[in-house]
């Protein structure tokens, strides 16, 4: 039987393995903490597919909020195992010296670096003249602190404005206040989470329709250096292969986002920036097919 026969066959015992698992099973395996939030729920399905997928039995359980420079220090140190982020320099310096791993799957399916903006309601049209990068560096783009968006902004000239609070919204009186016009996050996510998750709070949120940034911006899996995260390492590395391969990382996704309607995308003003940190190729070839690329006109 050749080599790919036999990968093939354990790959579809793993599978089965992995989802008919007797509960004392289960509660016996081991656990890993995972840094996520409410917003990446696609992304710990798509954890469990690939351990699944992998016949790996792994408990999952969410690590707390933290900063970026927090998640950084957890995950090299050990006391997180799994994050998902946004590539960083830090990060991939960090995977080059063998001090983190990664995994450069897109869980987000390209659609990230397509940013779109929260307004308050009536300044819908405040950007209707915004048509290329001079313009837009007349403006102030807030962000969370240590998000490394802020560099591509800055590389590209445009003011920038680091806010401690945000989670709930709390950038809409910076814009009331005048101290930023612009706080960008994926036009995806903004529609499948945060934008709902928002207008609980503040019923005045809305999203721009006039303008979208984009940048190559791809978050992936991280896991811990770690000896005791050598097993799952390689559980989720080959869990990803598979499913990526079978269909399953498209119909995961699927269940729990989705694509942004055809009308999000059209008539709108396009400004790209450059990454500084990488090209779009940092996705392997082999997840290439993942991408989504939306039909701009």
């Amino acid at each position: 039987m050749n080599r790919s026969s036999c990968h093939q066959r354990r790959s579809l015992l793993g599978l089965l393995l992995g989802m008919c698992l007797p509960r004392s099973y289960a509660a016996s395996a081991p656990v890993f903490s995972v840094q996520t939030e409410s917003s990446l729920a696609h992304g710990m399905a798509l954890l469990h597919a690939a351990l699944r997928a992998a016949g790996f039995p792994a408990n999952l359980a969410n690590a707390p909020h933290a900063s970026e420079a927090r998640n950084l220090h957890e995950i090299t140190v050990g006391r997180i195992h799994i994050n998902m982020l946004p590539a960083s320099p830090e990060r991939l310096a960090l995977v080059e010296a063998g001090r983190l791993r990664m995994i450069p799957v897109p869980l987000e399916r390209g659609l990230l670096g397509w940013r779109t903006s929260f307004v308050p309601q009536g300044r819908q049209e405040q950007f209707a003249h915004i048509r290329n990068l001079e313009d837009l560096r007349t403006l102030t783009v807030g962000q969370g602190v240590g998000w490394k968006d802020l560099e591509i902004y800055r590389a590209a000239g445009i003011a920038t404005r680091e806010l401690q609070a945000w989670r709930n919204g709390e950038f809409v009186a910076q814009m009331m206040n005048g101290v930023i016009d612009l706080f960008p996050m994926g036009l995806e996510e903004s529609l499948s989470y945060f934008l709902p998750y928002f207008r609980e709070r503040h019923l005045q949120l809305m999203l721009d329709k006039t303008l979208l940034l984009h940048y190559p911006w791809h978050r992936f899996v991280w896991v811990s250096p770690h000896s005791d995260a050598d097993e799952l390492y390689h559980a989720l590395q080959e869990g990803f292969d598979i499913i990526c391969n079978n269909g399953t990382f498209e119909a995961t996704w699927n269940q729990t986002r989705r694509a942004p309607p055809a009308d999000s995308w059209q008539g709108r003003t396009v400004i790209r920036l450059e990454n500084p940190f990488y090209s779009p190729d940092i996705v392997p070839q082999r997840y290439q097919h993942l991408l989504l690329r939306p039909d701009i006109s």
